[in-house]
C-alpha cells in the first residue's frame, strides 16, 4: 500500500491553542530555536519555505488557511547553498506573490560553510552575523552545504557543530530559524518488495540533526497518481503543541493548500480522557471544511 499524504477521514483540523503560543507561526515555526524540514531533492522545500516568509512578512493566512503569524517582521534572509539565486526569485513569481521577492538573498557563491573538516568557522560565523542584521527571520537552504569534509554528513560532530552555528548566528541577530535539508531517497524494502520513504534524516546524515532540532517535520509526497500534488509535513519532533501532520495540496500555481492535519498531543489525550470516562472507542471526526 502506497504512503498517502492525503488526509484520512478521521482528520482533526489544526486550531492553534489561545491565547496564542511564543510560535512565530503557531504549531510550526518556533521564535526561539529552529524549525528543520527535511525531505526527498525537488519535494516542495523551497516552496513551503517562501510561503513561511510570505506569511510572517504580511500577516496574510498560510496556505489559504486560518493558521498565520502571531506576529509580522521586517525582513527575511535567505542565504542558498546550492542552485542559483534567480531559483528562489523564479519560485516566488510562479507562486503569483507579486514583484521580486521582498526577501534578502545571500546566494550560493557567496557562501561559506560554518564547518570544514570538523572545525567551526568562528570567522564565518562572525561575517554571516554581520550580513544578517535586523533580519527576524534566518533560510538556510540546505544544511548539507554549510558542512564541507569527507564523510561530514554522517558525523555527528560536524553536523552538531554546524547546527549550533547556525543558532549562534540566529540568536546574535535576534532572528528565528528555518533550515531545509535533504533526505534519502526511497529505498526498496526487500519484504514488503515495494520502495518506501525515508522517515528520519538520520538516512542521510547524523542522528545529531534531529536530536538537535527544537521542530523537525519531513515532507513526503502521496504515492498515488491521482494525488500526486497533495504532500504531508509530517511531524517528528516539536517541543510545544503542533499537530501530527500539515496535510497540503498544491496548485497550479505552485502554491500550497491545507486541507488537513493530524490531532495534537493534547487533543489525543482528552479524546482517550472523555471516551474513558463514557466507557467507548474514540469517535470519527470529519475535517472541517
Amino acid at each position: 500500500m502506497p504512503i498517502s499524504a492525503t488526509p484520512p477521514p478521521d482528520i482533526w483540523i489544526w486550531s492553534p491553542p489561545e491565547p496564542g503560543p511564543p510560535d512565530l507561526i503557531p504549531g510550526l515555526l518556533p521564535r526561539h530555536g529552529h524549525l528543520l524540514i527535511s525531505g526527498e531533492t525537488d519535494v516542495g522545500k523551497t516552496t513551503v519555505a517562501l510561503e513561511i516568509a510570505m506569511a510572517v512578512l504580511t500577516g496574510l493566512p498560510l496556505w489559504e488557511s486560518h493558521v498565520q503569524a502571531s506576529q509580522t517582521i521586517q525582513r527575511v534572509t535567505y542565504i542558498m547553498g546550492e542552485h542559483h539565486e534567480s531559483v528562489v526569485q523564479s519560485l516566488w513569481r510562479l507562486m503569483d506573490f507579486g514583484g521580486e521577492p521582498p526577501i534578502k538573498i545571500i546566494p550560493p557563491h557567496l557562501h561559506r560553510p560554518l564547518v570544514v573538516r570538523g572545525l567551526t568557522m568562528e570567522r564565518t560565523i562572525a561575517a554571516y552575523i554581520e550580513s544578517c542584521q535586523g533580519s527576524q527571520l534566518l533560510i538556510f537552504d540546505p544544511l548539507n552545504a554549510f558542512v564541507a569534509g569527507s564523510d561530514a554528513e554522517n558525523d555527528s560532530v560536524p553536523m552538531r557543530a554546524c547546527l549550533n552555528g547556525m543558532e549562534s548566528i540566529a540568536t546574535q541577530v535576534g532572528a528565528a530559524l528555518l533550515i531545509l535539508g535533504h533526505m534519502g531517497k526511497p529505498y526498496f524494502d526487500q519484504k514488503r518488495q515495494k520502495y518506501e520513504h525515508r522517515t528520519t534524516y538520520a538516512s542521510r546524515g547524523s542522528s545529531a540533526i534531529e536530536d538537535a532540532a527544537t521542530c523537525c517535520y519531513y515532507m513526503i509526497q502521496d504515492d498515488s497518481k491521482e494525488h500526486a500534488n497533495r504532500f504531508r509535513l509530517i511531524r517528528r519532533k516539536y517541543k510545544g503543541e503542533a499537530p501530527a501532520f500539515w496535510a497540503l495540496q498544491r496548485g497550479d500555481n505552485n502554491r500550497h493548500t491545507l486541507i488537513g492535519g493530524g490531532r495534537t498531543r493534547s487533543q489525543i489525550s482528552q479524546t482517550r480522557t472523555e471516551v474513558g470516562k463514557q466507557g467507548g472507542r474514540p469517535k470519527t471526526v470529519c475535517p472541517e471544511t
